[in-house]
């Protein structure tokens, strides 16, 4: 059976796996993988197609937000375990994901039409 579109071919998935996994809980057996891959299909899906595939700019900026916040935190928190360097990598990653997300291009298009 071929699927025409994207967007259903994940949703079947993650419901697939979804009711996989609480059959699997029914049955006295550990299904809570599969509920946890088939609920973040299925939330992914949701994000991707109501959100980046319409602004990917926006998409990229915030994507680029949360690797900055969380080279940030891995500075600041996560000497103990992790060394700082790996802080500064994820940091600088952070900060060239939204130099590179096209957001101010997007606003500034948004202000010429209005």
């Amino acid at each position: 059976m071929r699927f025409k579109n994207k967007k259903h071919t994940l949703a079947a998935l993650g419901i697939v796996f979804l009711f996989i996994g609480i059959l699997m809980s029914l049955n006295g057996q550990d299904g809570s993988s599969f509920i946890y891959f088939g609920a973040g299909t299925l939330i992914a899906t949701v994000l991707h197609y109501g959100i980046a595939a319409g602004r990917p700019q926006i998409s990229a900026f915030i994507v680029g937000l949360i690797i900055l916040h969380t080279g940030v935190l891995l500075i600041v928190k996560g000497e103990l375990i992790y060394p700082s360097e790996f802080g500064f990598i994820t940091f600088v990653s952070g900060i060239l994901v939204l130099l590179n997300s096209g957001f101010s291009e997007y606003i500034r298009g948004r202000k010429k039409k209005n």
